[in-house]
């Protein structure tokens, strides 16, 4: 009996390194596969270690590279349970380099780390594809060539494929304690009236795409819709809840169209004033509007503005407000 369970045992050992050495080798092989696929992605090493419960798959120097989006770091690391491989956790370092549409970034935090789910989809030929993932940020910066640039405690944000749509996730965004560029903050609050970190975003949206987030289009998938069931911001005595649709077209404009209510607008409307935002020959009519749409709410203090977006311009009513960036 006792050599009938050692034999069992060695069995089942071999059995098992056997899997995990033709896992790791399958996996290590599909990543430097990719990347040599990838025009845009390099490595200077792949390897996989964790043996005997774990594949841990560590880049060096990994890099991502084209004409709208630059990532670079010292190294990532993903890591996953030999008997569970389709939960991964994704650990990042401290400092990264960013570059979107040429303007460059660089970003520390004091911890970053993501958890990705995949499942066999039954519709691409049997390709992996995100069910769900989430991502945590803790005491994020990012400084741009002017120096220190945003700031925030804690950013989270997660997303789950709908059962009934291929091409559309759930989105959850929160970020705690937000301080913005310079350059955005003198937009929002140009008389600097309010405080200098937002207290908290809150975005619970689902968004589309235009191909199934698999390891073949992920890469590529483009933004195709974003539905915003509930968005607000919470800045001082100020708060923004939106809700509303948004469609984006092969040339990455926005259109559609988003409620926003505003209270204790009348902060940010004499901010505005004060910085000169708007000539003073045109107070009476803006002061008007805004005093308008106010007293359809029932409560001065609120107000409701509709917003439409066409092909990339922003609209309250017939005025134009402002570009929003090409996606």
């Amino acid at each position: 009996m006792l050599r009938v369970l050692l034999i069992g045992i060695i069995g089942a050992f071999l059995a098992w390194g056997s899997y995990w050495a033709f896992g790791s080798r399958a996996l290590e092989r599909s990543v430097g596969d990719w990347i040599a696929a990838t025009p845009e992605a390099t490595a200077e090493a792949v390897e996989v270690r964790g043996f005997p419960n774990r594949f841990d798959l560590t880049l060096t120097a990994p890099a991502y590279d084209s004409p709208a989006l630059g990532w670079s770091a010292p190294f990532a690391q993903v890591f996953a349970l030999s008997y569970k491989p389709h939960h991964m956790i994704a650990v990042f370092p401290h400092d990264q380099s960013l570059r979107i549409n040429g303007a460059d970034w660089a970003i520390s935090s004091a911890d970053m780390r993501a958890s990705v789910v995949t499942k066999v989809s039954s519709q691409m030929a049997g390709q992996p594809e995100l069910n769900r993932a989430t991502l945590v940020i803790d005491a994020l910066r990012a400084r741009g060539i002017t120096g220190e640039a945003l700031q925030a405690e804690t950013v989270r944000i997660a997303s789950r494929k709908l059962d009934d749509d291929p091409l559309a996730h759930d989105l959850g965004v929160e970020v705690l304690g937000l301080r913005l560029p310079p350059e955005v903050r003198a937009l929002a609050d140009p008389a600097g009236a309010l405080p200098a970190e937002v207290a908290r975003l809150h975005l619970d949206a689902v968004i589309r795409f235009d191909r199934p987030l698999d390891a073949a289009g992920a890469s590529s998938a483009r933004v195709r819709g974003l539905e915003v069931r509930a968005g607000r911001a919470e800045w001082g005595d100020v708060t923004l809840d939106a809700e509303g649709a948004l469609e984006v077209d092969a040339a990455g404009l926005i259109s559609g169209e988003m409620a926003v209510t505003v209270t204790e607008w009348q902060l940010l409307m004499e901010g505005a004033r004060a910085a000169g935002v708007w000539d003073a020959g045109a107070d009476p009519l803006i002061s008007g509007l805004l005093s308008g749409l106010a007293r359809e709410d029932g409560d001065e203090t609120t107000i409701t503005l509709p917003l439409a977006a066409e092909r990339g311009t922003v609209y309250l009513g017939p005025f134009p407000l402002g570009a929003l960036p090409t996606l």
